[in-house]
């Protein structure tokens, strides 16, 4: 299980929406509203809704039914991305090293400025400055 233990947060600029299963909606709420800032917006008995603050994007955290496994459809491309600007990403390194959050490889892409993290329940961020190509 990932942990906090830093105030500072990582600012993004945003996604459209995506809706995922997780085991426990409130502890996966508090691990991306700590990091990224995003905000509760909606809280229901099966979901949670999440957005960043000024933008349109939505992010539904629903109660899983059963377990979460995802090792089933790998970590190369099941993933989603947040863009970050340039000065947040260092910060984003930082914060990620302070909280002894994983890191992921992504041995199907090249070398560039990005990175892969898991969140806890196993789910691959991808965090990138610029455009998200």
């Amino acid at each position: 299980m990932h942990t906090t233990t830093t105030k500072e947060q990582v600012e993004t600029g945003g996604l459209c929406h995506i809706a995922i299963d997780v085991t426990d909606p409130e502890r996966s709420a508090r691990f991306y509203t700590d990091m990224l800032n995003l905000e509760v917006v909606v809280r229901r008995e099966k979901y949670l809704q999440l957005k960043t603050p000024g933008a349109r994007d939505s992010f539904f955290l629903f109660k899983a039914d059963g377990p979460v496994n995802l090792k089933a459809g790998g970590l190369t491309h099941m993933h989603f991305g947040f863009r970050i600007d340039e000065k947040n990403f260092d910060r984003a390194m930082e914060y990620i090293k302070k909280n002894g959050i994983k890191i992921h490889d992504n041995p199907a892409r090249g070398p560039g400025h990005y990175v892969y993290i898991e969140d806890p329940d196993g789910y691959v961020i991808q965090l990138e400055p610029g455009d998200c190509d």
